[in-house]
């Protein structure tokens, strides 16, 4: 089992090396001004790869040899620059302008003409007391937007309140260009981003057993058993609509010991459950805080699902007898809610999932098994993209 846990993990991170490493279509320009238009790939923040088709020789450039590239979907636009003498890497627009704003490792960066590229910092300081050690916040980026809004008196009321966040930043460069009646190209708002992308999971399942008939039991609470799923996800528009549908099948063991006392009889009863379920589902999920960079994105979720059961062994055992014996059921749909988090590290994206549904299972005057079933998950996605 742990050779095949390996085995499978090496497969996964073998796919998303290359699932989040691919050619898009794009240009790059030259030194010289020149737009050469074919495929980009991002190598890294200082690195690219072209080529000019698909079966074309490639060619690696970096931000030393050339002026810039683009990606046309979404259309994003980089330019090569350099702070205060290091190295040069590609940094990206978010407003392009006489004075123009950019990115790059999630760090804004202010630039012209003029005083070139201005780091826009909120600096933490550790300050040791008598008291303990203390951490105070100075946003250092408000200075460097002062300077820049010197010669617009309108905007010295305004600077203060900018907020480090790419929209607030944003409006505000757009302000300094206005007073300046420069022309500017706007990226602030993210581009329509459709998500595919491929999950695993593995968990727990916690299943409730139930017996209708009469002088039957209904369990507390189910004891472990191992969840394993896959699924595909489609997310329209996701920056916008924050909603994702998935398209899942898992493998679920669902245990349970349950003893009671049963009227007229001298002893107790134990029941013991074991049984093995496929469930392929659908379900929707909606992230209303969704961020692609940040580190946690939560959502809610509400779904169905259906179990085909491939084993379910029955343990009867009282003071005189054990009897074991395989249920076979008629299985109907279920109802499912999900509560999560995706959380992405280092380009790496994973999910932490509770699931809730209920079964019925129903055999008129028979039983009703696998009624309350909860599941605690831990997931990587790929992007399929």
């Amino acid at each position: 089992m742990k050779k095949s846990l390996l085995v499978l993990l090496s497969v996964l991170l073998t796919i998303s090396m290359f699932s989040q490493n691919v050619f898009q279509n794009g240009s790059y320009t030259t030194n010289n001004q020149e737009e050469v238009n074919g495929l980009i790939k991002v190598v890294s923040e200082s690195n690219i790869i072209y080529k000019q088709s698909d079966d074309a020789k490639e060619t690696m450039f970096t931000s030393e040899t050339i002026q810039g590239y683009t990606l046309n979907d979404p259309f994003r636009k980089f330019t090569s620059l350099s702070e205060n003498n290091t190295p040069s890497a590609f940094y990206e627009y978010v407003i392009e302008g006489d004075i123009s704003l950019l990115i790059l490792n999630k760090v804004y960066y202010i630039h012209n003409q003029t005083n070139g590229l201005k780091k826009l910092e909120v600096k933490k300081i550790e300050q040791s007391t008598d008291q303990g050690v203390f951490e105070s916040t100075i946003n250092s980026y408000i200075g460097i937007l002062s300077y820049y809004a010197k010669d617009c008196p309108s905007l010295q009321a305004e600077v203060n309140s900018v907020v480090y966040r790419r929209n607030s930043l944003s409006e505000f460069v757009i302000k300094l260009n206005e007073c300046n009646n420069n022309p500017i190209n706007d990226y602030s708002e993210d581009p329509a981003i459709n998500l595919l992308e491929l999950g695993i999971t593995a968990g727990g399942n916690y299943a409730a057993f139930e017996d209708a008939r009469t002088s039957g039991y209904k369990t507390d609470g189910g004891d472990f058993g191992l969840s394993l799923s896959a699924y595909l996800s489609y997310s329209p528009n996701i920056t916008k609509n924050k909603i994702s549908f998935f398209l899942g099948v898992e493998y679920n063991q669902k245990k349970d010991e349950y003893t009671y006392e049963k009227s007229n009889f001298p002893g107790p009863r134990t029941v013991i459950h074991d049984a093995s379920v496929i469930e392929p589902y659908i379900a929707a999920i909606y992230q209303p805080f969704y961020n692609k960079k940040g580190l946690f994105s939560p959502y809610i979720g509400i779904g169905s699902s259906y179990g085909f059961t491939l084993q379910h062994e029955v343990t009867i055992i009282d003071l005189f007898s054990e009897q074991r014996f395989d249920r076979e059921l008629d299985q109907t749909f279920s109802i499912l809610f999900k509560l999560g988090s995706f959380i992405t590290i280092s380009e790496n994206k994973f999910l932490f999932e509770i699931v809730y549904s209920n079964y019925s299972y129903q055999i008129p005057g028979k039983v009703e098994d696998y009624g309350n079933n909860f599941q605690i998950k831990l997931g990587y996605v790929i992007n399929l993209n």
